[in-house]
């Protein structure tokens, strides 16, 4: 499984009791084949969580970033008393999850030689899976738009990776994971800046924890599908800017995506996508051979974006 920029998918706990136990034991020896130092970690769950409890604590991280989101359209609006009860209902809501989070208990013991190291940790989840049922459009787009804006800033321009955050109907394909301790931190701060009349400091925290504080995954099995739409998209975009031997190029990275797809989908599915394939070749090919008049680019960027449809679709 891959994480973050390509995270992967997780399902939130479920309700059967987790039997988790770690060990790891690993040695050290000097050059004078004497000195040893081993190392043992035990980690075993305190609290688990039913089917329902995961899915209320779930919504709740998922209206910490709607309440999040009406904050910052309240402060646009140099309505502070409304951002303040936006930020105020946010941190309501994380409490609820942080005392309602799994518990772990951490032992660790070192030793080498005669000396050894032992303590306990009671610790708690930090990311919390976003129950996205509900409120698709208000939860994710704006996490989406922000990240987009964050992406542009480090590079100065708007890069290519940042046009697939604003096709955020394929990032609703994906297990979306919020930062608890970070919405925290966010929140507690932005109320603070709030009441000093910071607006724009308050704001500039909360877009922070929107950009900063979430964290997308996606099942590896979709990965290559995922990078497939992703193409599709920016060959479309590269198409309408007349960028043609750009756009065939991304149209084959979009069919080798498709191909690496085509061999882990199964034999239901693995059918239309070889034909989708053919059909993306094709269009690349006829791309090569020269028509380029400006009803002909219009065309071929209207095949793609039916291209783009069909992959959507096949997400889970």
């Amino acid at each position: 499984m891959s994480v973050a920029t390509v995270p992967f998918k997780m399902k939130p706990l479920c309700g059967a009791v987790i039997v988790l136990a770690l060990f790891v034991t690993f040695s050290a020896q000097a050059a004078d084949n004497k000195d040893r130092i081993t190392a043992e970690t035990d980690i075993q769950p305190l609290v688990t969580l039913t089917d329902q409890e995961s899915q209320a604590i779930s919504l709740a991280a998922g209206r910490i970033l709607l309440h999040t989101d009406n904050a910052r359209i309240a402060i646009a609006a140099k309505d502070k008393k409304t951002a303040m009860e936006e930020v105020e209902q946010g941190l309501t809501l994380v409490k609820l999850v942080e005392r309602s989070l799994p518990k772990y208990k951490i032992t660790t013991k070192i030793t080498t030689g005669d000396v050894t190291y032992s303590d306990e940790d009671e610790v708690s989840r930090r990311f919390v899976t976003v129950y996205n049922e509900q409120f698709i459009e208000d939860v994710i787009a704006p996490v989406v738009h922000e990240k987009a804006k964050t992406l542009k800033g480090r590079h100065g321009h708007k890069s290519t990776n940042s046009r697939f955050f604003e096709d955020y109907s394929v990032w609703r394909q994906a297990s979306m994971k919020l930062n608890v301790v970070m919405a925290d931190n966010a929140l507690n701060l932005a109320k603070n800046e709030l009441k000093k009349g910071n607006l724009d400091t308050a704001d500039l925290t909360l877009a922070l924890l929107q950009a900063e504080g979430v964290v997308f995954e996606f099942d590896e099995v979709e990965l290559p599908l995922t990078e497939a739409a992703d193409d599709l998209k920016l060959a479309q975009l590269e198409l309408s800017e007349g960028k043609i031997d750009q756009a065939q190029a991304t149209l084959k990275r979009a069919s080798d995506n498709l191909k690496k797809y085509e061999r882990i989908s199964g034999d239901s599915r693995a059918k239309d996508v070889r034909e989708l394939q053919k059909e993306i070749d094709k269009l690349g090919k006829s791309l090569a051979k020269g028509d380029h008049s400006e009803n002909a680019l219009e065309k071929a960027g209207k095949k793609i974006a039916s291209y783009w449809e069909r992959v959507v679709k096949w997400f889970k």
